[in-house]
């Protein structure tokens, strides 16, 4: 009797490991037994069988893993496995060693295996996938994944379980959302979605870029907002105020515009034709300029001027009604003109005169005034040059300071007349100039002679050596002086009067 439930017992246990079937060598053991103990192999067949039906399979489940899990668990990274989302779960908390796991498809394959209860299908499944992918990372992944499909995603040391919660958690902290995008531009966040939300998989684009990430994001949820440098903005407005209180700003936000994430956002929302329209002013405006700070300050007020069409635009005031000079002698005139902005905003004002006179000529041709560098105003100056222009003649024209949103006029009256007091002036300076020369001079032949007298006023041509003084040597240099004093002092005074 006790030889008959000790081959139970055997049974059983055989049983309980092989999950309800018995190994073939298992089989011929026991009959063997069997038949020591008097039994033929039909009486141990239905022994076999009662002890099969005896079995509470259930009881001997981990309930804490589901159903359908095995009754002998495996042990991985010192913990028991029982199933193959344990085996997922396990992997993805101990990446390090999971990654050395993965180096060779033997032990995946076997326990596969083994936690799916022989299904050779969902088994070659797995080593397809493992095979198809060589990046380490993304295997890893894949295979967790496929081996669990609710587990979360990791973004750093934190943990995710739904889209909605990485990406509010990404647009509080501009790391964390960058963090999201390295995962995205890696394809780890694309795993993620192939196995737990299909319906975000099916929009996913075809690219790892940053705008192909945006689009992604703003196809989930077009209200998020946006980052512009490292600052979100909700609303188009908020980035319009912005830009129009800080300077530095606006050139994050032309880069925005520029790089295509602006556009991806607008697009999102519906705004696809305003941002259309910017990008067809700066293609056309930056083929006739030089890419410059003045050039990069206008693209910028022209997009908020676009995402704000109800925005006050940027007006001139002048500080002088017009100009009137009727009484220009020979001096030329330098008069400066100031130009200042009325409100907010960034302008360039072309400055111009309606008619070209020679002679009358400004200083500058281009202004530029922007609100939030300090220059708020700027200045030229109205050149006229005497000389160059008709005296008694009235010359009337118009100084024109143009913008995109206004045309600023002031006329202006010019009038030469001769300078008479000036020439008078002029020649009596140079009178007693010449007058001052021609006595030192004097007084120079005066001091060679040794008298006061004149030169003798006889000229005896049959006694030339009675005419010439013995120092005529120092004659010679007083005329050479007479001659180079005036031909050196030309140059000095054609610049001294401006000749």
């Amino acid at each position: 009797m006790e030889e008959l439930n000790a081959l139970k017992i055997a049974v059983r246990d055989l049983f309980i490991e092989g999950l309800g079937v018995l190994a073939e060598s298992d089989q011929i053991n026991l009959r063997k037994q069997a038949q020591i103990l008097g039994l033929d192999n039909r009486q141990f067949s239905q022994l076999s069988q009662e002890i099969y039906l005896s079995i509470n399979w259930d009881a001997l489940r981990d309930e804490r893993q589901g159903k359908d899990r095995v009754v002998r668990p495996i042990n991985i990274f010192g913990e028991e496995v029982r199933s193959l989302e344990k085996l997922g779960e396990i992997l993805f908390d101990n990446r390090t060693k999971a990654l050395k796991y993965l180096e060779d498809s033997v032990f995946l394959k076997e326990n596969v295996t083994y936690l799916s209860h022989q299904n050779i299908d969902l088994t070659m499944g797995m080593m397809d996938i493992y095979a198809s992918e060589r990046n380490n990372e993304r295997r890893f992944l894949k295979v967790c994944y496929q081996l669990n499909s609710s587990l979360p995603f990791k973004v750093g040391e934190e943990s995710f379980s739904t889209v909605a919660e990485i990406l509010d958690r990404g647009f509080m902290n501009h790391d964390f959302f960058m963090g999201i995008y390295h995962m995205f531009s890696a394809g780890h966040l694309q795993i993620w979605l192939d196995r737990q939300f299909p319906e975000y998989a099916s929009i996913l684009p075809l690219g790892d870029s940053y705008l192909y990430f945006l689009y992604f994001i703003y196809s989930v949820n077009q209200a998020y907002p946006i980052y512009v440098g490292d600052e979100p903005f909700l609303h188009y407005d908020d980035l319009v105020a912005k830009a129009r209180q800080n300077a530095a700003f606006g050139p994050k936000l032309l880069q925005a515009a520029e790089d295509g994430s602006l556009s991806v956002w607008m697009e999102r929302r519906g705004m696809e034709q305003m941002i259309k329209t910017f990008k067809a002013y700066a293609s056309e405006i930056r083929t006739g300029e030089k890419n410059n700070d003045d050039l990069s300050k206008n693209l910028i007020q022209k997009l908020l001027e676009i995402l704000a069409p109800e925005m006050e635009v940027p007006e001139l005031t002048s500080a002088v009604a017009q100009l009137s000079f009727i009484n220009i002698q020979e001096k030329p005139l330098l008069h400066p003109i100031m130009i200042s902005l009325k409100n907010k905003g960034f302008v360039r004002a072309r400055v111009s005169l309606d008619s070209e006179i020679s002679g009358i000529w400004l200083s500058q041709r281009r202004l530029s005034l922007y609100d939030l560098d300090g220059t708020s105003s700027a200045s030229f100056n109205l050149n006229v040059d005497p000389a160059k222009l008709t005296k008694d003649k009235l010359y009337t024209l118009l100084l024109k300071v143009e913008t995109d949103y206004q045309c600023i006029s002031i006329p202006v009256s010019v009038k030469t007349v001769f300078p008479i007091r000036a020439f008078l002036l002029c020649l009596l300076r140079y009178g007693f100039l010449g007058a001052a020369f021609f006595c030192i001079i004097r007084l120079f032949i005066t001091t060679a002679n040794g008298t006061t007298t004149w030169l003798k006023p006889e000229l005896a041509w049959n006694n030339i050596a009675a005419q010439v003084p013995s120092n005529h040597l120092v004659y010679i240099i007083i005329f050479i002086i007479t001659i180079l004093v005036p031909i050196v002092a030309w140059p000095g005074i054609k610049k001294l009067e401006q000749l």
